[in-house]
């Protein structure tokens, strides 16, 4: 139960089913709904907080199938959720605004492994976000990829730690409209960790090492 002074009060809840099968396999399905409030900025930042923002209010089903080894390790949900009043940023007001209602739809899978000394993990996703109000029905909702994919590999060197995450991203509307495109991106991070002694390390990292150029929201850098 969340008791809020501005807007409320609102009861939320969720269950969630899982069985264990042969060879490893766990089979899981879960339902459950969410409340979120406006922040601060939303409501009030200057150019930007719109005071007559809703809550949002979603309800969410997901169903899953994974499996555990000895050296390796997968997982595959689907998911959807229904929102109400979804707040996103409209390009038309230059403010952020509420969505009647929005539907989103996706899978994701995700794998790891050990592999002699090397650990690696990999992770995509498909998503189908989809505006259901009137005006812009069946639009994709602004500022969500559809596709997106990430990659992690890391090793053990003695003392030392090192690793490396490539993350990808398809492109994205940035407007309800649909009419600003945002195109996507890939970009290579590394990192290195040092054990000093038992209880001290120092680690560093760079990030985005190809210096790609890129926005996940239109004329932001």
């Amino acid at each position: 139960h969340d008791d809020n002074d501005q807007f409320g009060g609102h009861d939320t809840g969720s269950v969630a089913w899982g069985i264990d099968a042969t060879h490893g396999l766990r089979f899981t399905t879960s339902v459950g709904t969410a409340f979120k409030a406006p922040t601060f900025n939303e409501l009030y930042y200057p150019f930007y907080g719109n005071p007559d923002l809703r809550p949002e209010t979603s309800r969410s089903i997901e169903a899953g199938v994974a499996q555990r080894l000895s050296a390796w390790h997968w997982q595959l949900s689907a998911y959807q959720t229904t929102i109400e009043d979804l707040i996103t940023y409209d390009t038309t007001l230059f403010a952020a605004n509420n969505l009647d209602s929005a539907r989103i739809r996706g899978a994701e899978l995700t794998a790891g492994a050990t592999w002699e000394a090397w650990d690696v993990s990999a992770q995509a996703t498909v998503a189908d976000p989809r505006n259901r109000s009137s005006g812009n029905f069946d639009n994709l909702l602004p500022r969500r990829a559809r596709q997106s994919a990430r990659v992690d590999l890391d090793r053990r060197i003695g003392a030392w730690h090192l690793g490396g995450t490539w993350i990808a991203e398809g492109g994205r509307w940035d407007d309800v409209a649909n009419t600003l495109h945002v195109g996507g991106y890939a970009t290579l991070d590394l990192r290195a960790q040092f054990d000093v002694t038992r209880d001290w390390s120092v680690l560093g990292e760079v990030r985005n090492v190809l210096d790609r150029a890129y926005e996940t929201a239109a004329y932001y850098n």
